[in-house]
């Protein structure tokens, strides 16, 4: 074998993944563009157009431009949950069901989290959740609610249903990034959907053995914000077992402990 044809071998097994080991398969990981962010008329402030149907008119548009997958994400909604899955049923685009809620760490009370949750959830399954945080009916799509329950118990009531949380634009202001700390090494958070790119290097600086996953999505709040901000990762199988995987949280292990 020729030193090029063994550079070409070692370049193709890097993207080589391994499924189960009991089925003995393997898979050739795949690049996705995907939004984990994105908003409807159930958010309020949305910026609707009259006449149109927003559901249809959101997944034509995501395929147009070029989105493999989105995350449905309204502040305390599933209502538009339903409507989007239905309109991308039959069509490329995957669907994951999700909301955003927000709750306190300390004197931070902007701890913004997206939710996120396999894709047998539908609308009644994300206001079930919404139900057990205590969100009263008048706050649905307003990101001024603040959930009383500790992230402990947000974190604990998610991952039970399979669900997973990724925070959100916590790099936005001085006040939201002093519980970063608290986010990384308390509660092993890996994935991050920051406000600004830049601020990736905040987190290589400060941990820089860990590996984090620095996301920038549209936090689309119209049709025309979708997808203005995507993430293009590789993965084994567009569906949300491997969304999961890929932002599962991980414990630190701090200084002295047994």
């Amino acid at each position: 074998m020729t030193k090029k044809e063994e550079t070409l071998r070692n370049k193709v097994e890097k993207e080589v993944v391994y499924t189960k080991a009991e089925t003995g398969t393997r898979k050739r990981k795949k690049s996705y563009v995907m939004d984990l962010r994105v908003h409807t008329p159930a958010s309020a402030g949305y910026f609707g157009i009259e006449g149109i149907d927003t559901a249809p008119a959101l997944v034509s548009l995501a395929k147009v431009k070029g989105l493999d997958l989105i995350a449905v994400t309204d502040f305390y909604s599933g209502a538009f949950i339903d409507p989007i899955m239905e309109a991308a049923n039959g069509s490329s685009l995957s669907v994951i069901p999700g909301t955003n809620l927000r709750c306190r760490i300390g004197a931070c009370d902007e701890v913004v989290l997206t939710c996120l949750f396999p894709e047998n959830f539908r609308s009644t399954d994300v206001e079930n959740f919404l139900r057990r945080m205590s969100v009263p009916a008048q706050a649905r799509g307003h990101r001024e609610f603040v959930v009383m329950k500790s992230i402990s118990e947000i974190i604990s009531d998610v991952e039970s249903m399979n669900g997973v949380i990724m925070p959100s634009r916590m790099d936005q202001t001085p006040h939201r990034m002093s519980v970063v700390p608290a986010l990384v090494e308390d509660y092993g958070f890996r994935t991050f959907d920051l406000a600004y790119p830049d601020s990736a290097a905040i987190f290589k600086k400060r941990w820089p053995k860990i590996k984090f996953n620095l996301f920038s999505f549209s936090n689309a709040n119209s049709l025309a914000q979708l997808g203005t901000r995507t993430a293009r990762v590789k993965l084994p199988e567009l569906d949300f077992a491997s969304i999961r995987t890929m932002t599962q949280r991980e414990m630190v292990e701090k200084p002295g402990a047994a």
